[in-house]
């Protein structure tokens, strides 16, 4: 999905916001004021948020006494989890619910039945433990979870809409900081004070705040008029079409294309089959390197897709040299990387590369030196008689060609440059052939209120910005959670702490942790990267996401190490062994990863919200909410929850004669849960980087798009394809 422009007449309005007005949910004449803009953002979206996460933490430090009443690790995962099931099941109900009806009403509704589900609960507890009691609780969770999903959703798209261009990760990052005070105080209040009246003191907030709301006058909760014109002082629609006018960086791309593909004799669109494997094509990967991407040789239908099509280009300064650019990759060309491959010296490797300046800026317009461009350009040398066959040598390295070697890989085969007698076998000969290959663009599509559920939710699964951030928030709430729920258990279990001791130790780590990273986080994307409005911001930002998640992933890392290593010793020796440093090593290394997944929260939510057209915003929203509640707050305690269940039956199982020590069996399990929520942060960095890896490649097919716009309406002249023997 992505945002075009809608053809609105009126040049105020686009067509979802046309959309919103027909349900009720923009005031195009009466624009609300910063302060009450500020007002909506800290009342509404930030404290209601963190008393929506407050039961969480709450329930997180219940979960001892409960667990000393009779509850089992996985009932009381099912306890942690049951109100993220609530949210999933309503969740993007909610996103089609709010495209077609006014908000407040239903704002209104939601906070009045959250607040009585916390009342119940509380209640609840009261009374004493029987299966009857236990599936009431967890209906109460379950009827919270409900009414979370529509505040969730209204939020994220309010902030979304109202959030000035250059802190939407800042405004977007506090959700996760609210959540996390209000998880904290939360825990907090049932650890130190009495987990039922934790419970009264919530439903008791959130009703004085629901009469607040129904004081509160209804346009200051509609998502709000017209976007914001952005810093550069363009659309943001027109922004993704021609991404490349906006940024100056971009007409260095622009400045080498001109140089190796401007100033041409002929142009066609090619597929390059290797002779020494039929079949096998010359093909430009869209798995990332360091510099460009991977190339290959693989199997397979060249009109399926653009994978194996080239734009060869030949130099009007030296008809015999020729250039190769992926269509698939446009603005990326065939490049000898001059990098030795492996011992031999006669390989070289070989990628997809973009042009990189070096040196000093050049002037708008002027040709790129042939020989910073060398890297692009090949000479076709003819073999034997039939029409097509050809040597490619590279004008880099004279006398090294283009090698399909067979080597098997992961995908294909082995491609690279050699300096061996390519009239030697046929491992040098590929066979050109012109193809037919035209890239029109991105094609808008009508995501309108009207349209049926199951094809909105086809076009987002669609969509690898959307479902890969969505998926990375989803591994961020299942972290963060799944650390949180065992929290409690793991310290008292495997270090003999109470809870005034466990429940520091958490705000330190997690809490004080989580606050650095949303405070540091803007300041790197907002200000250093400038922001993700623009395709190439998003790419530049989940690069850095990508980055951040390594960072969590090796402190994971340490810390599952640690307690894998601590469950085998207690079920090893069969008693309890308490050793500080090792809760030290623990403690530091989820501060490190609670810093970095909260620093890089706010840019994937805004990233996920942005990277659909307008209309879908609302859906994509709950959509996303969904997952985040189904993969992350759900599955967070409760997998880990059931892990520590496995582990402390087996050990009983295995050896059942054993005399075994039940503070031991207790900590073995704990740490072996918690070492499973620790090791999913693995997850999510591959998450991200997928996310990466799928901004680059919008923000070059953006580009090239834009590139062709340009040309359709004058911009450069088009050019006309001919191959030549």
């Amino acid at each position: 999905l992505i945002s075009t422009p809608h053809g609105s007449t009126n040049p105020q309005w686009s067509t979802s916001e046309m959309g919103e007005a027909r349900a009720g949910n923009v005031h195009h004449v009466e624009e609300m004021t910063s302060g009450q803009r500020l007002f909506v953002f800290i009342v509404y979206t930030q404290i209601v948020q963190a008393l929506m996460s407050y039961d969480g933490g709450a329930t997180q430090f219940c979960t001892s006494a409960l667990a000393k009443e009779g509850w089992s690790p996985v009932w009381l995962g099912m306890l942690g989890a049951m109100d993220k099931f609530g949210q999933v099941a309503t969740a993007f109900v909610w996103g089609g619910v709010l495209m077609r009806h006014d908000t407040k009403p239903l704002l209104v509704v939601g906070l009045f039945w959250k607040a009585t589900c916390c009342l119940v609960f509380g209640k609840l507890q009261e009374q004493p433990v029987t299966t009857v009691m236990k599936l009431l609780m967890l209906s109460a969770k379950l009827g919270m979870g409900i009414t979370e999903a529509l505040i969730s959703v209204w939020a994220t798209v309010w902030v979304q809409r109202n959030a000035p261009h250059d802190a939407r990760a800042r405004w977007l990052g506090f959700a996760g900081t609210s959540a996390g005070i209000g998880n904290g105080v939360g825990s907090g209040m049932a650890s130190l004070w009495n987990p039922i009246y934790a419970f009264f003191l919530q439903a008791f907030i959130l009703f004085v705040i629901w009469a607040s709301l129904l004081l509160t006058p209804a346009r200051f909760f509609r998502f709000g008029g017209p976007m914001q014109p952005s810093e550069h002082g363009d659309s943001e629609d027109g922004d993704t079409l021609m991404p490349d006018l906006q940024f100056g960086s971009q007409m260095l791309v622009q400045q080498v294309m001109r140089g190796v593909a401007g100033a041409v004799h002929h142009e066609n669109i090619v597929t390059l089959e290797s002779m020494k494997m039929p079949g096998h094509y010359l093909d430009a990967s869209d798995e990332p390197l360091d510099h460009g991407f991977k190339v290959r040789i693989t199997k397979g239908d060249t009109t399926n897709g653009t994978w194996s099509q080239f734009k060869m280009t030949q130099a009007e300064h030296d008809v015999g040299l020729t250039s190769f650019e992926s269509v698939r990759l446009p603005g990326h060309f065939l490049d000898v990387s001059g990098e030795s491959l492996g011992w031999r010296d006669t390989r070289v490797k070989v990628r997809i590369s973009e042009f990189e300046h070096e040196g000093a800026e050049e002037e708008e317009g002027k040709i790129a030196e042939h020989s910073s461009i060398a890297w692009a350009y090949y000479r076709l040398r003819s073999v034997g008689s039939e029409r097509g066959l050809f040597h490619i040598e590279s004008e880099r390295l004279p006398g090294f060609y283009l090698n399909a070697t067979g080597e098997k890989m992961t995908r294909g085969t082995r491609v690279c440059m050699a300096k061996e007698d390519p009239n030697v076998a046929d491992w040098a000969v590929f066979k050109i052939q012109d193809v037919t290959g035209n890239y029109e663009g991105p094609v808008a599509v009508d995501f309108s209120a009207e349209a049926t559920m199951l094809g909105r939710l086809s076009l987002l699964l669609k969509n690898p910005i959307w479902l890969f951030t969505a998926m990375a928030i989803s591994l961020n709430c299942f972290v963060t959670s799944g650390i949180s729920f065992m929290w409690q258990n793991t310290i008292d279990n495997v270090w003999g702490m109470g809870n005034a001791w466990s429940y520091f130790l958490f705000i330190f780590s997690t809490g004080i942790g989580g606050l650095v990273g949303v405070v540091v986080g803007p300041k790197i994307f907002d200000q250093m990267l400038g922001g993700f409005v623009f395709p190439q911001g998003k790419a530049r930002c989940l690069l850095w996401a990508k980055r951040m998640t390594f960072l969590a992933a090796l402190c994971s890392t340490a810390c599952t190490v640690l307690m894998v290593e601590k469950s085998a010793h207690l079920v090893y020796s069969n008693e309890q062994s308490v050793v500080y440093w090792q809760l030290a090593v623990l403690v530091f290394c989820i501060f490190g990863i609670f810093f970095c997944i909260n620093s890089i929260t706010g840019t994937l939510y805004g990233i996920n919200t942005e990277s659909v057209n307008e209309e879908a915003r609302p859906f994509a929203a709950g959509l996303t909410v969904s997952f985040q509640n189904v993969f992350g707050y759900a599955f967070g305690p409760l997998l880990p929850s059931v892990v520590s269940q496995v582990v402390g039956s087996c050990v009983r199982d295995y050896w059942p004669q054993w005399p075994w020590n039940q503070e031991a069996v207790d900590g073995a399990k704990y740490a072996a849960g918690m070492s499973y929520a620790l090791a999913s942060t693995w997850v999510l960095f591959f998450f991200a980087r997928k996310a990466a890896v799928s901004a680059r490649l919008a923000h070059i097919s953006l580009r090239s798009y834009s590139q062709s716009f340009r040309s359709a309406s004058g911009f450069r002249e088009p050019l006309s394809p001919s191959l030549t023997g």
